[in-house]
């Protein structure tokens, strides 16, 4: 009786009880055109997995390993590598050894002291969606599983079906027993990783926020940043100190509504091609069979800035406290959308927008303003 009555009050009074409400993109999340205006370096479809090494950077396009070298004012792409399995996430050491996550297939080691290592389950869990990986020194690695349930490719349907069955591991990659400790379970998809100075941070997508993990596992997860308007993925770490933040998808109402609909959203995902359904997209546009058409996004036939999308460019600068200071934006009319990854190399940052197949350059002095 009296939650009915609570919910009467909240409804006349306008309180968004149900917690379906998206900020606004306001303060330091103020939109812009910034990332529109960088020069675009490179154009490759499905480029993703940014990641600095020692030798410059490198990347992966489906199950392609690339080495990406510095050609004039643009990058080149050369294969180095091709798994047998969609590369999901890279990390590099200190020597350039790395960490390539294989959908489906969990970690594989290739160079340094550990080259040939294969790492599919750890404790008896399988890593069959590692998104993120994370060298704390040559012989210890962070493996973030995103789902113990569905492959990295399957986010749209883990997210739909409001799963969160994530997890991050600290690996010991030496010995012949490979200890392996969960640092936390229960993550609504783990998607990104770095190390602060309050431990481990760790993206959590599905529940917009940026968590602080016990290296030691001796304490629960605890929110740094919350409450994003958009789904977080990859962090890295910024020259000037603090950090970087991709954010791969913006949130909606639309798509907070459907999540409280169990009837329809089983139906939908049941009956409806992915690509087509009430949820977050890499890149929209392409097809009229889209959601959310006609004069929602457009009128005398351009697109509104300010519409609804399903797609969006966000990359986040946050201070060492991970709190939000400035940010890059592409807006739904814009052409630098789904970024996943990012990395500092030579002076610049990198953003890698898997959506649109594209790699944007910020120069440092930009990306400092």
């Amino acid at each position: 009786m009296m939650e009915a009555l609570k919910c009467l009050y909240a409804g006349f009074r306008g309180f968004d009880e149900a917690g379906s409400a998206v900020p606004m993109m306001d303060g330091p999340l103020k939109p812009n055109t910034a990332l529109d205006e960088a020069p675009v370096v490179l154009r490759l479809p499905e480029i993703d997995n940014l990641t600095a090494t020692p030798a410059g950077l490198v990347a992966s396009q489906g199950a392609g390993l690339l080495r990406l070298r510095s050609a004039g004012g643009a990058l080149d792409a050369a294969e180095q590598q091709v798994f047998s399995s969609e590369i999901s996430c890279l990390a590099a050491d200190a020597s350039g050894a790395l960490a390539v996550g294989l959908d489906g297939q969990g970690i594989a080691i290739q160079g340094g002291r550990h080259d040939g290592l294969q790492i599919k389950e750890v404790n008896g869990t399988v890593l069959r969606a590692p998104t993120a990986a994370l060298f704390l020194d040559p012989d210890t690695l962070i493996v973030a599983n995103g789902s113990a349930e569905y492959m990295t490719t399957d986010w749209k349907r883990d997210l739909m079906n409001r799963r969160s069955s994530g997890s991050v591991w600290r690996i010991a990659l030496g010995g012949k027993g490979r200890e392996a400790t969960q640092l936390a379970r229960n993550l609504a998809f783990p998607y990104g990783v770095a190390v602060g100075a309050g431990g481990l941070l760790v993206a959590e997508a599905w529940r917009h926020r940026v968590v602080a993990l016990d290296l030691a596992a001796a304490k629960p997860p605890r929110a740094v940043l919350s409450d994003l308007p958009a789904y977080p993925a990859r962090i890295a770490p910024a020259s000037g100190g603090g950090f970087w933040l991709a954010l791969f998808a913006p949130r909606n109402q639309l798509v907070e509504f459907v999540l409280r609909e169990e009837d329809y959203r089983r139906r939908m995902v049941a009956t409806i091609d992915p690509a087509y359904w009430i949820a977050p997209s890499l890149s929209s546009g392409a097809s009229f069979l889209e959601p959310i058409q006609g004069g929602a996004r457009k009128k005398l036939n351009m697109l509104k800035p300010w519409s609804p999308s399903w797609s969006y460019g966000l990359v986040v600068r946050c201070d060492a406290n991970m709190r939000a200071v400035a940010s890059f934006h592409s807006r739904a009319d814009g052409s630098l959308h789904g970024v996943t990854s990012l990395a500092e190399s030579a002076g610049a940052l990198f953003v890698g927008a898997k959506g649109s197949g594209a790699i944007a350059r910020l120069q440092e002095q930009d990306a400092r303003s």
